[in-house]
């Protein structure tokens, strides 16, 4: 069965950072992951008003296209973390994935002072009526 990846990220913005992070944010989407990751259903960044935190949420059709992402957007998530982002990130990933994958994501949100979690689920039954790419 194969099955949607997807992956939720919330990260807490360093302070007096947030319009300087969601403009990067937009660019980045629109510059990076649009033009460069076409199988991608959906990329969108949320915020409430006021907060501190950002969450960013994807839908694949497959964990290839999660790894697609980490390859195309590392640069982006190393300028991220160091201008924009705390080092206090919560990460859920619904899908199958490989161990690899997993090393992959939780290092690219990872630093020696983290206090990040990272929530892993596989599915087990359901449809989608997501396009086919």
């Amino acid at each position: 069965m194969t099955t949607p990846f997807i992956f939720i990220g919330t990260h807490k913005i360093k302070p007096g950072k947030r319009e300087e992070f969601q403009k990067y944010f937009a660019q980045f989407s629109a510059d990076v992951v649009e033009p460069k990751e076409p199988r991608l259903h959906s990329f969108y960044g949320y915020a409430a008003p006021d907060s501190d935190y950002v969450t960013i949420v994807q839908v694949h059709p497959d964990a290839d296209s999660m790894a697609t992402h980490m390859q195309v957007g590392m640069d982006h998530f190393a300028t991220a973390y160091v201008e924009y982002l705390e080092p206090e990130s919560s990460l859920q990933i619904y899908g199958d994935l490989t161990e690899d994958l997993i090393q992959t994501i939780s290092g690219a949100a990872q630093s020696d002072d983290d206090a990040s979690s990272v929530t892993i689920r596989e599915p087990f039954a359901g449809f989608d009526r997501l396009p086919t790419l």
